[in-house]
């Protein structure tokens, strides 16, 4: 048996104890789960993230023959588009987050496999007239769905977002600029789309080294188009985010806020902790107050 790359290490180390390892024998699963090993930091999230979506892709749409449909989309790109269009006909009740999810992993592993399909949302093309089929939370105007703390600025609100399970630092996301977000090529490398779902950012880590690929979550890259459309035409090297005049202010705001959301955390997991203590304190463990019974007297009914 040959020897395991680095890479293959820690994908095989990410999924160790998963059902969705078993994946990892494919080679067009474990090229994905290389790519992200690749060019993420800490990429064990996305590891997970990517096969354990694949692996449900399989089962609901490939009938457990990814290798079969991957063959059939390389002879016919539209097969390919189709077959993540059918996660959406299969999941009509779902919001356009949940979709999105259920995408990430089948849209990079198309694309890994060098079979070019549109990064957008699924069903966005079977949406009716008027509205959308994927639930009350697509309708709802985006200033009135829930904020990560009540009275969040719209900028403080779209910044907190996008720090969410993006393993980046405020002032890693500070420095991404228009033309290092959009989708994904074969090699890994960003190509500039801000319509993209998912939506890849590449950034520059604050301690140096090369480069590193992020992706932002649907909450977030929603935000994120709403706010850039009250700032005008942007250029390729203008800052993503935030413009600069506000970007330190919202940064500073932005970590109040995160520190306010651990205070309240943290308070919350101690009176947890301190009830539960409590109640054991007064009961006793477990099975302390268990009083065996004779029941040998009673009488069978």
């Amino acid at each position: 048996m040959a020897a395991m790359t680095g890479t293959e290490e820690e994908v095989r180390a990410a999924l160790a104890g998963r059902r969705e390892s078993a994946l990892l024998a494919d080679p067009s699963v474990m090229a994905v789960a290389r790519l992200l090993a690749t060019r993420c930091r800490d990429a064990g999230i996305w590891v997970r993230t990517a096969v354990g979506t694949l692996d449900r892709f399989a089962r609901e749409v490939a009938g457990g023959d990814l290798a079969g449909l991957l063959a059939a989309g390389r002879e016919d790109a539209s097969v390919a588009q189709r077959s993540l269009e059918e996660i959406a006909l299969r999941h009509p009740g779902l919001a356009a987050g949940q979709l999105a999810a259920l995408a990430f992993g089948p849209t990079l592993w198309w694309t890994a496999a060098g079979v070019a399909v549109a990064w957008r949302p699924v069903g966005s093309a079977a949406e009716p007239p008027g509205g959308t089929s994927h639930g009350p939370l697509d309708r709802e105007p985006l200033e009135r769905r829930p904020l990560p703390l009540p009275g969040t600025d719209p900028d403080v609100r779209m910044l907190l977002l996008a720090l969410i399970g993006s393993g980046t630092t405020t002032y890693e996301l500070l420095g991404v600029r228009v033309c290092d977000a959009g989708s994904v090529d074969a090699a890994g490398e960003v190509v500039p789309d801000l319509a993209a779902e998912p939506l890849a950012l590449t950034y520059t880590p604050d301690d140096g080294g090369p480069r590193r690929l992020t992706f932002l979550s649907h909450d977030a890259h929603a935000a994120l188009l709403a706010r850039l459309a009250g700032r005008g035409p942007l250029g390729p090297e203008d800052p993503l985010l935030l413009p600069p005049e506000t970007a330190v202010e919202t940064a500073e705001l932005a970590d109040a806020w995160s520190a306010a959301a651990i205070d309240v955390s943290n308070d919350v997991n101690v009176a947890l902790c301190r009830a539960t203590g409590d109640f054991f304190r007064e009961w006793g463990l477990p099975g302390a107050r268990f009083a065996a019974r004779d029941h040998s007297q009673v009488p069978l009914t």
